[in-house]
């Protein structure tokens, strides 16, 4: 059993090329920070910081903020790409079991997948960090502190390995569950659940349940911050801590909440354009929405992704203006906050194309079909690039509300202290997650049927057995 999952990787290596990417993306990450992490541990280097007058602590609070950053990013990403390789793989694992494999062979394999896959990305990842070290953690301390004079970067033994199992195991650790559900499923309801969407478990309850529960704690934090004066919350620091818990707290909620917010937009959607006549849109939002219902991770991490930027760019930019408003002149250093936006950015929506190219493994039926049906080469490409927009129109419209709730508290706030209300909204921001999203998802899913639009349907529904 082990040989063929081998063999199958090996053959279809392309087709989980973008989920190792993701898991080398965030291994590279999380191995810059144990190489900052170890580097700044070294005695010469404490040696050197205490020379200049420089305490470590200077070095170790900007650190600290990055690796929390990216230790829940590489969190949600990692597990997110190990959960989305086993609900790709869900129809082959119903095949074995008709075809005689028992449901422990069926966990093994489908661990030993996610193991060649975490473990491919990891390795690269760790080779990747090590080799930016080198450049990156020297420029990263010198940023932070310049009277420094910094000893020269040395490579710790430990830190690469260290990349490898994080990366590893994080990855790992999110497709157990899935696979033991997987294994212990019949193959009928598989069969049915890849075909028709995600079987409703006692796991959908908890997690709608949760997301209304994060849902009325922001809205509770946001008529709160309508009192702000009388609880004595109307300085910058107040300010930012409850637009930063109302924002954070609903996007929990938009995350928990996702496949039912987005296919809500979806559905909106496709009714304007099927009534508007436009067909091949209307079936590209209509795909969108069978994606979504397949997999609720399709684009919730995307979704938490801008929205997250959102929250951050909005409490602190408000926060500035409040500031400054309050004693002019004020300058604030927003290096600490780009940074967290970029690795946000990057990470999320990596992690969203990987897990959309995941489920996209099985589309060379469904454009064939779509090609004996008549659709021209143009029109099915216009049909992948309509269903890529939808799919970042629905997350960008999903991360907006967490934004909202961020705004509406730094507006009452600053109105509570200043007499008017006072919001920077990431208006510029919003609009590149837009573009930015749809740009990515385009291309994860027009670049693989390109080449197979240039052969004929009948050869391809042959080889599949239609």
């Amino acid at each position: 059993m082990s040989r063929y999952v081998v063999r199958m990787f090996a053959a279809d290596w392309r087709l989980w090329s973008p989920a190792t990417a993701v898991v080398a993306l965030v291994a590279t990450l999380v191995g810059l920070c144990v190489h900052q992490f170890a580097w700044t541990g070294d005695p010469s280097f404490a040696a050197a910081a205490s020379d200049a007058g420089v305490g470590l602590q200077e070095f170790r609070i900007l650190s600290i903020t990055i690796y929390a950053v990216v230790a829940l990013v590489a969190c949600v990403a990692l597990t997110v790409v190990g959960r989305a390789s086993v609900t790709a793989t869900s129809r082959t694992h119903a095949l074995w079991l008709l075809l005689g494999a028992s449901p422990m062979q069926v966990f093994g394999a489908t661990l030993l997948v996610i193991g060649i896959v975490s473990l491919t990305g990891a390795l690269l990842g760790a080779l990747l960090s090590t080799l930016l070290a080198f450049w990156a953690v020297p420029a990263f301390n010198g940023a932070v502190s310049s009277v420094v004079d910094l000893p020269a970067f040395t490579l710790s033994p430990w830190a690469p390995v260290a990349t490898v199992g994080l990366g590893a195991l994080t990855t790992l650790a999110g497709g157990v569950l899935p696979a033991r559900r997987a294994a212990r499923t019949p193959p009928s309801a598989a069969l049915r659940a890849s075909e028709d969407g995600r079987l409703h478990t006692g796991a959908t309850a908890a997690r709608l349940v949760s997301g209304l529960v994060f849902l009325f704690l922001s809205c509770g934090l946001v008529a709160a911050s309508g009192s702000a004066r009388e609880l004595g919350a109307t300085g910058p620091a107040p300010m930012f801590n409850l637009a930063v818990d109302a924002g954070g707290s609903l996007l929990l909620a938009v995350y928990l909440l996702c496949p039912e917010a987005v296919g809500l937009v979806l559905r909106a959607l496709h009714a304007l354009l099927a009534r508007s006549g436009l067909v091949v849109p209307a079936l590209g939002v209509r795909a969108a929405t069978a994606r979504v219902r397949v997999s609720a991770a399709t684009i919730a991490p995307l979704a938490a992704g801008l929205g997250g930027i959102g929250v951050l760019l909005c409490a602190v930019e408000s926060v500035v203006a409040m500031t400054t408003a309050v004693q002019p002149g004020t300058r604030a250093d927003l290096t600490d906050v780009l940074t967290i936006v970029a690795i946000v950015a990057v990470s999320m929506l990596a992690t969203s194309a990987a897990v959309i190219a995941l489920s996209a493994q099985d589309r060379d039926r469904e454009i064939a079909l779509l090609q004996a049906a008549g659709m021209r080469r143009h029109q099915i490409v216009g049909l992948l690039l309509s269903e890529s927009f939808a799919l970042a129109l629905a997350a960008s419209t999903a991360a907006a509300a967490p934004v909202a709730a961020t705004g509406a508290v730094c507006w009452l706030v600053s109105r509570a202290a200043l007499g008017e209300g006072l919001v920077v909204w990431p208006v510029q921001s919003a609009v590149l997650g837009l573009v930015g999203s749809w740009a990515a998802l385009s291309l994860i899913l027009v670049v693989p049927v390109r080449a197979r639009l240039r052969q004929t349907p009948g050869a391809r529904l042959r080889e599949q057995g239609a």
